[in-house]
């Protein structure tokens, strides 16, 4: 159940949905979540207020989109790239160009969640 969080500027208010779309397409194609499992957070900025280097790492941003991904440990890093690079794929279909994503994958042991689902539950809900 990773719970993404997206900071980028208020000029993209009117895409929100596209882009949770966008990003849970991803996270489902990538990572292999349910299509229910939705957990997001956007938080708007003005401009100004997200300070972003325009070409590391060797890339041509004009903007930028930060979106983080915080998820139960047990990911591989195979799987977290796929899930990385889908999350891409779906955002750029949507408009949002790839070389201003900036994405990061964090993890957490289980009983850092609240609640706690327990496999029976995660069952039910699929």
């Amino acid at each position: 159940m990773p719970h993404a969080r997206i900071d980028l500027h208020e000029s993209h208010r009117p895409n929100l949905p596209e882009y949770s779309r966008a990003i849970l397409a991803g996270m489902v194609r990538g990572l292999g979540m349910p299509e229910w499992d939705l957990f997001q957070s956007f938080r708007l900025h003005q401009e100004g207020e997200l300070y972003f280097n325009r070409t590391f790492p060797g890339v041509s941003r004009d903007d930028i989109v930060f979106i983080e991904l915080l998820a139960q440990v047990g990911y591989t890093d195979e799987q977290k790239q796929a899930g990385m690079a889908a999350i891409v794929e779906e955002l750029a279909q949507v408009g949002v160009r790839p070389d201003d994503v900036m994405l990061d994958f964090l993890e957490v042991h289980g009983a850092s969640w609240y609640p706690l689902a327990s496999a029976a539950d995660v069952a039910a809900e699929g």
